[in-house]
């Protein structure tokens, strides 16, 4: 069911690294050594002191943290950062004065933030302390442009401040806060809240001449659902119904529950954390190039991380 409703987030490797396959893997090579050659000429003619990685990207700790903790897998990392070409033209900042930190889950099998490169560096960073990276483009976007923004193949200094760890129930009470000010700010009625992170309005309550649902049973519906305060959705099936099993461990935890006790022809809407529905997003920045990501197919969806959805649906049948 999750493949249905386009739940695969990784990034490419291909998309983001370039292709290394047949004939394309020696231009790939000749890139990165080209690149790694700039690099090591910019490192030297500036008179950095920095220190070069295995994977070829280089990093200096312009603020150190001594003992500082260490990064976990599934670590909720929020960063603030600041972006440009090695030419020093500015591409983008997220600091202190633009609020929050940006949050992502980190993974280190899987690349769920780009630039890779920050994915990477995690493991040589420490809560609290800034690296300054300096990359070659084949660790950043490689052969990817975006408007005057982001020029291809572009060599990058990246400033990465590691501001935070969050727990789960810390961003949990955030998406809750934001949920609770769409619906008041929007003067949404019929919602109630049946299981944390999960809001439910019965629009119709269908048939109730029939039985009512029961995990086991086989549902068929047609959906649309959006990013919570998004007009356009980012995935739909309304001209041809999807089906699912109720309670099965392949559906999201907001179907499992908004879909229980409910009767044919109803219709439901319901609002759901990221918890209870994408739990793995992957993180872009900067964010201005997120859409055009997901339109070049870097991503399979354009949803932000953390971000709650909205989801509605009508059911067809009930088996």
């Amino acid at each position: 069911m999750k493949r249905v409703l386009k739940t695969v987030f990784t990034m490419s490797a291909v998309a983001l690294l370039s292709s290394c396959m047949n004939n394309e893997e020696s231009a790939y090579e000749k890139q990165v050594k080209e690149e790694n050659q700039e690099l090591a000429d910019y490192i030297n003619q500036n008179g950095i002191q920095a220190e070069q990685t295995t994977a070829g990207y280089y990093y200096s700790r312009e603020l150190d943290v001594e003992d500082g903790q260490k990064f976990n897998d599934e670590d909720i990392i929020g960063i603030y950062y600041e972006m440009e070409t090695l030419e020093g033209a500015f591409i983008e900042a997220h600091t202190e004065e633009d609020g929050e930190p940006i949050k992502f889950k980190y993974d280190r099998e899987r690349q769920t933030l780009a630039p890779i490169v920050v994915n990477q560096a995690i493991a040589l960073a420490e809560l609290g302390e800034t690296l300054v990276l300096y990359v070659p483009s084949y660790l950043a976007y490689s052969d990817y442009s975006y408007n005057q923004l982001i020029p291809q193949y572009a060599n990058m200094k990246i400033t990465v401040h590691f501001e935070k760890i969050y727990a789960p129930q810390e961003v949990a009470t955030i998406e809750d806060n934001l949920i609770q000010g769409y619906i008041d700010q929007n003067g949404l009625e019929g919602f109630e809240k049946v299981e944390e992170g999960v809001y439910l309005k019965v629009v119709e309550a269908g048939d109730e001449d029939t039985e009512a649902s029961k995990n086991g049973n086989s549902m068929r519906f047609t959906f649309e659902m959006f990013e919570l305060g998004q007009d356009d959705s980012f995935s739909k099936s309304l001209d041809n119904s999807v089906t699912t099993t109720l309670g099965d461990d392949d559906n999201y935890e907001f179907l499992n529950i908004g879909f229980k006790d409910r009767h044919k022809d109803a219709e439901v809407q319901i609002i759901a954390s990221s918890a209870t529905s994408f739990v793995n997003t992957a993180q872009v920045i900067p964010d201005a190039i997120r859409k055009d990501y997901f339109d070049q197919g870097y991503l399979n969806i354009p949803l932000r991380p953390f971000t709650p959805i909205l989801f509605e649906a009508t059911i067809e049948s009930i088996d």
